[in-house]
């Protein structure tokens, strides 16, 4: 019982001191350093990492939030975590509504599963419905939800592309071509880091750079809902 006890404490002890060392990083002005640390960290880390990627949305255009979500859900699964993609998302997506109160959304529900649609931003509805695909392991919805969203996934297939290829192969089996190399870390380097830290930025976008706060974060406008999918 007493070595059950000390073995938790020191756990709990290591869990803290990786969150910290995250932190302390990222207050150090080292976020992409922070970033990488949070992503390879422990399970407190997720609505850590989550709640900064909100902070960053906050200062850039309302129509993005599923880019900068995505900075962490994406890795996650690559990762083959998904707990923590799932915390993330439901950390991202709750600081949204806090924040919109205004923002129309909608709640979809079957015998087995359950999510919060928003119908002005369908990506962000494609990484909710990534997530379930996962946990289904079912194939033909990851296959039906990229039929579904293939307009909005071709404007953002720069950024997601070889993330959602590795997701692919991971967790569906949907084998992609190797050209050598690492893709994991090819990935997580190009995905999340741009390869080097990127210099200053005309503009601040999910991949350019971290955003600069502004003094009033910008709301999103609500829009038509989209077409409900089968979740069972």
């Amino acid at each position: 019982m007493q070595l059950e006890l000390c073995t938790q404490k020191v756990r709990s002890y290591a869990v803290r001191k990786a969150d910290l060392m995250s932190l302390k990083i990222l207050t150090e002005g080292e976020a992409y350093d922070a970033e990488r640390h949070l992503l390879l960290g422990t399970p407190s880390s997720a609505p850590i990492i989550a709640e900064l990627h909100y902070r960053w949305y906050t200062s850039d255009s309302p129509h993005l939030a599923a880019l900068y979500a995505s900075r962490s859900i994406l890795p996650y699964l690559v990762l083959g975590n998904i707990p923590c993609a799932n915390t993330a998302l439901s950390t991202f997506t709750s600081a949204l509504t806090s924040a919109n109160p205004t923002l129309f959304t909608q709640s979809i529900e079957s015998s087995k599963s359950s999510i919060r649609v928003f119908p002005s931003l369908p990506l962000l509805n494609f990484l909710s419905l990534l997530l379930l695909a996962v946990q289904k392991g079912d194939s033909a919805l990851f296959k039906q939800l990229g039929k579904h969203y293939a307009v909005h996934l071709k404007e953002n297939e720069d950024v997601w592309a070889e993330a959602l290829a590795n997701i692919g192969e991971i967790w569906f089996g949907i084998k992609i071509p190797r050209q050598g190399g690492n893709p994991l870390m090819d990935m997580m380097g190009s995905m999340l880091f741009g390869g080097q830290k990127p210099a200053t930025p005309k503009q601040a976008t999910p991949r350019s750079g971290t955003p600069k706060p502004k003094a009033e974060p910008k709301k999103v406008d609500a829009a038509a809902a989209p077409p409900t999918m089968d979740l069972d």
